[in-house]
């Protein structure tokens, strides 16, 4: 499968709710999903957890899954439901981490938010902007 997008999520859940892969599996899979939609996901504590294969399409932007991949950090939302980026540190570190490696394996996929090809606001956060300021830390 030729990657030409990485796609960055959020799981829409407030930061008190340490859910994994494996929760995101079941909704997945309650919604008649054959199994998780993303293929990377990452924990309020920074750990890294496999979802869905990576040589697997992903089920997660409608229209962007035949060539993408899919990370998708735990959190995005405040306590009312409403958008709010409240990675930790550890889940900034490893989304940059996770981020900087899948661009050695496909260094000319694009990096995008959900929310730039789909009305909504995961991933919480300006992904544009984070890309630019970390690109900026490597000058």
């Amino acid at each position: 499968m030729k990657i030409r997008t990485i796609v960055i999520h959020c799981s829409a859940t407030p930061p008190y709710r340490d859910i994994g892969a494996a929760e995101i599996d079941e909704w997945h899979r309650e919604r008649g999903w054959k199994k998780i939609g993303y293929h990377l996901v990452i924990r309020r504590d920074g750990s890294l957890e496999y979802g869905r294969e990576a040589d697997r399409m992903g089920a997660h932007a409608k229209g962007h899954n035949k060539d993408s991949y899919a990370i998708c950090w735990i959190g995005g939302v405040d306590n009312l439901n409403r958008a709010e980026d409240n990675r930790t540190d550890a889940q900034k570190a490893s989304l940059e981490t996770a981020v900087k490696a899948l661009k050695l394996i496909w260094p000319n996929a694009a990096v995008i938010g959900h929310n730039e090809v789909s009305a909504k606001d995961c991933p919480s956060f300006g992904v544009q902007e984070w890309l630019a300021k970390i690109n900026a830390d490597l000058a």
